[in-house]
């Protein structure tokens, strides 16, 4: 019998007829920029090999390092203020399609520089690009599929990961130069096929061209599909909420309690996600494997953590519409965080023979991090954001989420060497138990909730319980 309905849900999903395809084959498009974020996070790996490559003129100190890692969080302070606004403005499939190109050329600019003040530039750059990929994609995958097939979304966190293990693999095999400029290759790729998505339904109604966003709707739905009725119910929420944009006084919306209640909530997430240390672990993963004395080549370890994350991103992919966004997170959480408590514990008391132990506590923790702490948070961002705030709620989650990556990327190595990896680990796990209470006590299931609905989980209740 669960065989049957199993076999039954799968047809449906993948009906040509349904339109589910159609849907699905754009939101994997639209993932695919994703792999540039990937990239940028990292391409770090390639900086050791600089700094032992005899043959160039660039000359990477201790302090560049920490700078270069750094860059993704500091630009994004100031571009997370103009995203939403460019979103809204602009359109985001068009401003998807106006940073990704520049984005491989910037790949370019870094791979060929003669001098360090160009690989400066060039990273400043792609950071920008990295902050302003940060909401954006989120957002349009949520306008443009389905409710019942928004675990799509998380198609976004598996091209980020496969974005980053590329980045690890070619720091690994090739050399850092030619490493760098093959960066460039899938972000074209993702240009050219962005060229194929339509633009958001949503946002082309929020700027009332209601005739422009029924041919989107039907490209995405499917020629034959009846889309009128989709169209009315976001054109009667958009009535009823009254849209607004920046200009027209956004802000005065978050006045309301089902409005900025989400905002705070995703921004705790986001901001405690990054005080459990999963930047600082990607992005200084060679360097740190090195000091807590691995047993393999740290480069190896690096290889094996970009791997981990990979597969673990992928089974997310499966799981997280069959067990829920809410308890997917609340458990990978817990477990991330015990896994650091543990790999704090072997680094602080030193047991001889135990030098694999951390290691495996921190595959333990990308484990985790890869099935639910780092792509449910993005899928959310798409989902709990109530349509009248949108553009200004990702661009507050995205500011913080920016301040905290820096914060943490750019303090990280002088709290190493103040007060150790192990204790590091131990104030990361805090983190991460402090992220599962808060989900536990206010975060809402979004599982196969319209948009529309989930702008009403966050209204002032008496007696009901919010998370229902």
């Amino acid at each position: 019998m669960a065989e049957k309905a199993l076999k039954s849900s799968t047809s449906n999903l993948f009906s040509w007829k349904s339109g589910d395809v159609r849907q699905i084959i754009f939101a994997l498009i639209v993932a695919a920029s994703k792999l540039e974020c990937g990239l940028v996070i990292g391409w770090p790996a390639v900086l050791p090999k600089i700094q032992d490559d005899n043959s160039t003129r660039l000359v990477l100190s201790a302090q560049d390092v920490t700078w270069l890692v750094s860059m993704p969080g500091l630009t994004g302070v100031a571009s997370s203020l103009i995203a939403g606004p460019l979103m809204e403005a602009v359109g985001p499939r068009r401003l998807l399609l106006g940073i990704l190109l520049p984005a491989a050329l910037l790949w370019l600019l870094q791979a060929f520089s003669a001098h360090i003040r160009l690989v400066y530039l060039g990273r400043v750059l792609s950071s920008l690009v990295y902050s302003l990929l940060v909401p954006l994609p989120s957002v349009l995958l949520a306008e443009l599929v389905d409710s019942r097939l928004r675990g799509i979304m998380l198609s976004l966190e598996f091209n980020f990961a496969l974005g980053q293990m590329t980045a690890y693999l070619m720091a690994y095999f090739l050399p850092w130069d030619l490493a760098t400029a093959l960066c460039s290759a899938p972000v074209v790729l993702a240009f050219l096929l962005t060229l194929l998505v339509p633009e958001s339904p949503y946002w082309l109604c929020r700027q009332n061209q209601k005739d422009k966003a029924l041919k989107s709707l039907k490209n995405l739905r499917g020629p034959s599909e009846n889309v009128s009725l989709e169209l009315d119910e976001i054109s009667s929420k958009m009535q009823e909420r009254k849209q607004t944009t920046v200009e027209d006084q956004q802000v005065a919306q978050l006045a309301d309690p089902q409005h900025y209640r989400p905002i705070l909530l995703l921004t705790a997430v986001f901001v405690l996600r990054e005080l459990g240390g999963q930047y600082v672990i990607f992005s200084y993963s060679v360097y740190l494997f090195k000091r807590a004395g691995a047993a393999l080549d740290a480069f190896a370890c690096t290889l094996l953590l970009g791997a981990v994350r990979l597969v673990f991103t992928g089974m997310a992919f499966v799981c997280v519409d069959r067990v829920g966004r809410r308890p997917l997170m609340i458990g990978t959480s817990l477990v991330g965080g015990v896994a650091e408590a543990v790999g704090a514990v072997f680094l602080l008391v030193d047991i001889p023979g135990s030098s694999w132990m951390p290691m495996t506590a921190v595959m333990v923790f990308v484990s985790a991090y890869g099935l639910g702490i780092g792509p449910i948070p993005w899928a959310l961002m798409g989902e709990m954001l109530p349509t009248p705030v949108r553009a200004l709620g990702s661009a507050i989650c995205s500011f913080w989420f920016s301040v905290a990556v820096f914060g943490m990327s750019f303090a990280f190595p002088f709290l190493l060497d103040s007060v150790g990896l192990g204790l590091m680990l131990l104030l990361f796990a805090l983190a991460h138990v402090v992220m599962a209470l808060i989900i536990w006590a206010f975060m809402p299931e979004t599982r196969g909730r319209s948009l529309t609905d989930l702008q009403d989980s966050f209204k002032p209740t008496t007696g009901n319980d919010m998370r229902e």
